[in-house]
C-alpha cells in the first residue's frame, strides 16, 4: 500500500500541460505569489513596446536631453517626460540613476509650482519588477525624498514581490515592519500574505517566531485569511510543532478547503490522533460531486500518514488504510503537487473578483425573482454586496 502511494507522487509525463506546470513549480521553485496580470506588468510591458517603437530613432537623444535638464537647476521634467523613461529604461546602472535624477527633479517641479502630479510610484515598481532589479526598488522605496511617490498600497505589494521573487527575505520583513508602523495592518490588508509565505520558503527557527508574533498580532486586528492560516500552520508543521499548527487551524471554519482538510490530517498524523483523521477523510470521501472530480487529497499527505499507521494495528488504522484505498479508486488525490507548493501557488485576483461578481449577481436574481418588494431600497442591497465580496476575497486570499 505504501509503495502505490509514493508511486502516486511521481509525476505522469502526460500532466505537463497542466496549468501548475507552465509555473516550472518542481523544477525551478515557486517565484511569486501573485500573477504579473494582477500586478500590472502586463499592461506595463505592452505600454512599454508602444513607447519603444515611438523612440526608436531619438532614444539615445533622449537620454542625453533629460541628463542635461537633470543637471540645470532651472530644468523642469514634466511628467511625460518621467513616463517614456520609465518605459524605456534598462537593467542597467545608468539608466536607473537617471530615473531617480528624474523621479526627483519632477517632485521638486511639482511642489515648487503647484501643478498637479501623477502617481508613478506603482509604474515604477512595474518597472523595476520587469527589468528585476529588487536592490534599486528597495532603495527608491526607502529614500525619504521620494516617500510619497511609493506610499501606495498597491508600490508595497508590488515590492513585496520582487523581493520574494528573489529570496530577499530579510528585506521584505524590513519593508513590512517599517509598513506596519507607519501606516498600521490596514494598509498591509491582503498583503500580509507574502510575508508569510516569505517566512515558508526561508523555513528557519527565527521566521518562525516571526510568522507567529505576526500572525497574532493581525489576529488581534483582523481575521487573517484563509491563505495566511494555512501557510503559518504549515510553518509550523515543519518545525515539528503541530500543537500550534491545530490551534492555528481551529480559527478557521472551513473545512471545505483542500489546503486545510489536507493539514489538519498532518497534524493529526504528528499528533498519533488518528482517530480524529477518520471522520474528515469519510466526510470529504461521501460528498456528491459533479462530473469532474475535485481533489480532495494530496498524495504526500496520504503517503506520510500510510507511513506512519503500516506499523500501527488497531482498528482505526485499519479504517484509515481502507479510505486511503477509496481516495485511490475514485480519483481523487492531487499528484502533480505537493500541498506546500499548492500553497504557494500563484493566485489571480481577477478571476477570483469575477468569479465572486457572478454569485452576486446571480443571487441577487434570484432574490428578486422570488420577492422583488425584499430589496425596495437598492442602496443598502448593494452595500451588504461590496461588504460580501469584499469579505470573500480576503478569505480567498
Amino acid at each position: 500500500m505504501a509503495a502505490s502511494i509514493r508511486g502516486l507522487c511521481k509525476l505522469n509525463v502526460f500532466l505537463t500541460n497542466h496549468l501548475l506546470f507552465k509555473h516550472n513549480f518542481i523544477n525551478a521553485g515557486i517565484r511569486h505569489l501573485y500573477t504579473e496580470r494582477d500586478l500590472g506588468i502586463t499592461l506595463y510591458e505592452n505600454t512599454r513596446f508602444m513607447f519603444r517603437n515611438q523612440f526608436m530613432t531619438i532614444e539615445n537623444t533622449f537620454r542625453e536631453k533629460m541628463k542635461e535638464i537633470c543637471e540645470d537647476e532651472k530644468g523642469t521634467i514634466y511628467t511625460e517626460d518621467l513616463k517614456a523613461m520609465i518605459h524605456l529604461a534598462q537593467a542597467e546602472e545608468n539608466d536607473m540613476h537617471l530615473i531617480k535624477t528624474m523621479l526627483e527633479k519632477y517632485i521638486q517641479n511639482v511642489e515648487e509650482k503647484k501643478y498637479g502630479r501623477y502617481v508613478f510610484g506603482p509604474v515604477i515598481m512595474r518597472m523595476f519588477y520587469y527589468l528585476n532589479q529588487p536592490q534599486y526598488a528597495l532603495n527608491a522605496f526607502q529614500n525619504e525624498s521620494l516617500k510619497e511617490s511609493f506610499d501606495y498600497r498597491r508600490s508595497f505589494r508590488i515590492l513585496l514581490c520582487l523581493l520574494y521573487r528573489n529570496d530577499m527575505f530579510a528585506q521584505m520583513r524590513e519593508v513590512y515592519d517599517q509598513c506596519v508602523e507607519r501606516k498600521g495592518m490596514d494598509f498591509i490588508g491582503s498583503s500580509a500574505v507574502l510575508i508569510y509565505a516569505a517566512c515558508l520558503k526561508e523555513n528557519t527557527p527565527e521566521s518562525l517566531e516571526y510568522a507567529l508574533k505576526h500572525w497574532k498580532q493581525q489576529f488581534d486586528k483582523m481575521i487573517p485569511s484563509i491563505r495566511c492560516c494555512t501557510i503559518v500552520a504549515m510553518l509550523a508543521l515543519k518545525h515539528k510543532k503541530p500543537e500550534v499548527a491545530l490551534d492555528i487551524l481551529s480559527t478557521v471554519n472551513v473545512d471545505r478547503v483542500l489546503s486545510v482538510r489536507c493539514l489538519k490530517i498532518m497534524v493529526h498524523t504528528h499528533l498519533g490522533r488518528y482517530i480524529q483523521i477518520i471522520p474528515i477523510m469519510k466526510y470529504a470521501l461521501e460528498q456528491e460531486v459533479g462530473v469532474f472530480r475535485p481533489h480532495l487529497f494530496f498524495a504526500d499527505v496520504l503517503c506520510e500518514l500510510e507511513e506512519k499507521i503500516k506499523e500501527v494495528d488497531t482498528e482505526e488504522a485499519k479504517q484509515l488504510l481502507k479510505l486511503i484505498d477509496q481516495a485511490k479508486k475514485q480519483d481523487v488525490v492531487q499528484t502533480s503537487c505537493t500541498l506546500e507548493e499548492f500553497l504557494l501557488r500563484p493566485m489571480s485576483m481577477t478571476n477570483r473578483m469575477k468569479q465572486v461578481y457572478q454569485d452576486n449577481r446571480r443571487s441577487r436574481n434570484r432574490s428578486q425573482f422570488t420577492n422583488q418588494q425584499r430589496f425596495s431600497n437598492s442602496e443598502p442591497k448593494q452595500n451588504v454586496e461590496r461588504q460580501n465580496t469584499r469579505s470573500e476575497l480576503r478569505n480567498y486570499l
